[in-house]
């Protein structure tokens, strides 16, 4: 890929030349990061040796930390690595709409996107919200949320479905047991790169 991005010829199919830097970004950065880890394994593995080499009980002890979160950081770039479909690194919509169920149902989409707002805020994804419709008592019926930010698609696309509750509802005076239920829905944001052909015998 580095030859065709010094071809001089590829900026003469701008399409074509901006899919290429695209997926060479998205190859560099995934490399810079594995060798990055496996810098700070090599590291850490050779302070473990000098801290039992001086005896020192706690640059061992802070080194095996050390590895045990770049161990869960491993396990989340290899997930990553998996999102490889067509539109895993589009933007996407997220839409959320309460179930039957009054309040209690209301409230639980709520609390669905409060919690879908709160991960967007630790990935750092970029957040606007297109439409909402609130309940009458509590929480919301429905609402719609633009998220952006790297892989935002092939991250969310598998919340979508039916999302159960089941809890004692602090909107019924009898505290008997509700289950409650609302539906998300994931899209993703088309660019120009999709090309749509419309059969004439299907107008």
């Amino acid at each position: 890929m580095n030859k065709e991005v010094e071809n001089p010829d590829l900026w003469n199919d701008a399409e074509k030349a901006q899919k290429i830097m695209r997926e060479r970004t998205h190859l560099t950065d995934a490399i810079d990061a594995v060798n990055a880890m496996q810098a700070q394994v090599d590291e850490q593995r050779e302070m473990i040796a000098l801290g039992e080499a001086e005896n020192e009980p706690e640059i061992v002890t802070e080194a095996e930390n050390a590895l045990i979160r770049l161990a869960h950081e491993s396990k989340i770039k290899e997930i990553a690595i998996l999102l490889s479909g067509d539109m895993d690194g589009n933007d996407c919509y997220l839409e959320i709409n309460a179930g039957a169920g009054g309040t209690e149902a209301q409230d639980w989409a709520d609390m669905l996107l409060r919690m879908y707002v709160r991960w967007c805020e630790r990935k750092a994804y970029k957040m606007s919200l297109q439409s909402r419709t609130d309940g009458e008592t509590a929480g919301i019926k429905s609402c719609v949320l633009l998220i952006k930010g790297k892989d935002a698609f092939g991250w969310m696309k598998s919340e979508h479905g039916v999302h159960r509750l089941v809890r004692i509802s602090p909107f019924d005076s009898n505290a008997k047991r509700h289950t409650s239920f609302a539906s998300i829905s994931i899209s993703p944001v088309l660019d120009d790169r999709i090309q749509v052909e419309i059969l004439e015998k299907d107008l």
